[in-house]
């Protein structure tokens, strides 16, 4: 390198938390060229961590870590925001549980539930879904977004990692909306809107089988840091053992950027050597005993989306059901039972019972049809 040349840093960097949680943080940066190639002092730092639940939200130990590096080095102002599915209260119910409410206080930082915040509607560059996006007034406040997703895989999009994280950043009935017309399409809107500086993925304590809720917990103690979010899903892919088909909005934002997977370099743990597998969701642990599923042709999308909204119900349905799932029917002899269209692919000129829409539908959408007013 000549002098004076510009140092090229790799693009993602994988650190194991073994020696502990501040120390791989501090690596895993320091691989990247350090905190001051993505933060300012004096900079006002929104941290977007996945707290959508009890289990499977952002390790509370890497947050304290990011927030303490941050005032360190001089940040302006840093605080938490995020919303989760249902209403603001719920969001509450899991800034108590998982302790980010104790966290905030404890260093006196502001923790803002989303669901309250004041919608900003932005201007989507080449917009697949939506022209404009209901995002809440604190991103807009901030000079820098951190964002600190939980490595998991997800019901409708393969996995959710660093692009879909970001979905917590909408407002109102926004989210659910996203499910309606195209969840991946919509995270894509969403990325070409909203650009975090930096992305640290929390693989510590993750989850397979199932999510983003009612999955099983695997333990990888590990780290990844990258400054392109969609970089550093593509190698938090490889680490899970998903490929691009496996995850939809990923591949359309890898090939509308002309980004190469295999050409993006990494520093620290070799892919190789902390790849593990994660199972996509099943089936027989959640659907309910009373329901057939019909399905021939639905995407993984719709399917994912239904395995969640089975194990979102809560108890078993009161009547049998087959439930309809893509545009091709499966036939079947006539059994009185219950029929359900599932997702906007079954056909329009057919009767059913019930039509949940979506694409893929909401997750809460079945329990609500099922059971009005409870």
């Amino acid at each position: 390198m000549t002098s004076g040349a510009p140092h090229i840093f790799p693009k993602v960097s994988l650190v194991k938390t073994l020696r502990g949680v501040p120390e791989a943080l501090e690596e895993a940066l320091g691989l990247l060229g350090g905190l001051s190639r993505f933060v300012r002092r004096g900079d006002r730092v929104l941290l977007k961590p996945n707290l959508n639940g009890v289990e499977g939200c952002t390790d509370r130990a890497l947050s304290e870590a990011l927030l303490r590096m941050l005032l360190d080095f001089g940040a302006g102002k840093v605080f938490f925001a995020e919303s989760t599915f249902g209403d603001a209260k719920m969001t509450d119910m899991f800034f108590e549980k998982t302790g980010y409410a104790e966290l905030a206080r404890r260093y006196g930082v502001p923790l803002y539930n989303l669901n309250r915040s004041e919608a900003v509607l932005a201007e989507v560059k080449e917009p697949l879904a939506f022209d404009r996006l209901p995002i809440a007034r604190e991103v807009f406040e901030a000079d820098a977004i951190v964002n600190l997703p939980n490595m998991k895989v997800h019901y409708a999009t393969g996995v959710t990692l660093c692009l879909k994280n970001l979905k917590g950043l909408l407002v109102g009935g926004a989210k659910r909306r996203c499910h309606e017309v195209g969840l991946d399409k919509a995270i894509v809107d969403l990325n070409n809107t909203v650009r975090p500086r930096l992305n640290v993925v929390d693989a510590i304590s993750c989850m397979e089988r199932m999510g983003p809720r009612g999955g099983d917990i695997v333990r990888m103690d590990l780290l990844l840091a990258g400054e392109d979010p969609a970089e550093a899903d593509c190698v938090g892919c490889a680490v899970m053992g998903h490929g691009l088909d496996d995850v939809r909005h990923l591949k359309m934002v890898v090939e509308a950027r002309g980004i190469d997977p295999a050409r993006i370099g990494t520093a620290g743990e070799r892919i190789e050597d902390v790849r593990r597998p994660f199972r996509k969701a099943e089936s027989g642990a959640v659907v309910p005993a009373k329901f057939r599923v019909r399905n021939r042709d639905a995407c993984s999308s719709c399917m994912n989306a239904f395995l969640l909204s089975c194990g979102l119900l809560g108890r078993e349905p009161e009547r049998e059901a087959d439930v309809h799932m893509g545009s091709i029917l499966e036939e079947g002899d006539p059994t009185g039972a219950m029929t359900i269209a599932f997702g906007n692919c079954c056909p329009a000129d057919r009767e059913f019972d019930l039509r949940i829409p979506g694409c893929p539908p909401y997750p809460f959408a079945l329990k609500e049809c099922l059971e009005p007013g409870r």
